[in-house]
């Protein structure tokens, strides 16, 4: 019953996030859904389905995407930008302004990787064709019955990540 009251706080916050936003750009209820979406085709495909997130494809919406990582390996799985495929998450630190608060971001969202509403998690990252940094909100997921968890995020100043995540 607090797992379903959880998700339905979760999915009401992501909605009334939607309705601030401009319809050109990419809404915490897409990130979610698409991140759900891949989840779902991972399950079924398993390491077959790995491929469909190494291009701007069917997992590609406005301006975001969706990537892979295994946690337990520390490394990116697939990616679009096929320069991340193979990463190490532990050397992969955000890109705050201030590099004392740099931090390990990927591996912050690997250690709640068992949530099973999944995590939402603040960080510091360029957008596309800019050189500074922007505040991103990424959602990410543990792929059920695989090694996977999925995640994509947005660059967003306004929402906040404890009631994303469904806390107070």
């Amino acid at each position: 019953m607090m797992k379903s009251m959880t998700r339905f706080f979760l999915v009401l916050v992501i909605f009334a996030q939607a309705s601030i936003v401009g319809a050109d750009e990419t809404t915490a209820e897409d990130v979610y859904n698409l991140v759900l979406n891949a989840s779902n085709m991972l399950e079924e495909l398993g390491e077959e389905g790995l491929t469909a997130f190494n291009t701007d494809g069917e997992f590609s919406l406005k301006d975001t995407y969706v990537w892979v990582v295994n946690c337990d390996e520390k490394r990116v799985i697939a990616h679009p930008n096929n320069n991340y495929i193979g990463l190490d998450l532990t050397k992969v630190k955000d890109k705050h302004r201030d590099e004392s608060k740099r931090r390990p971001f990927v591996v912050e969202m690997c250690a709640e990787k068992d949530n099973a509403n999944g995590v939402w998690v603040e960080y510091w990252w360029e957008k596309l064709g800019q050189s500074e940094p922007a505040r991103k909100i990424s959602f990410m997921v543990q792929v059920p019955n695989q090694p996977y968890q999925v995640t994509a995020g947005i660059y967003n100043d306004t929402m906040t990540v404890s009631e994303l995540n469904g806390t107070r």
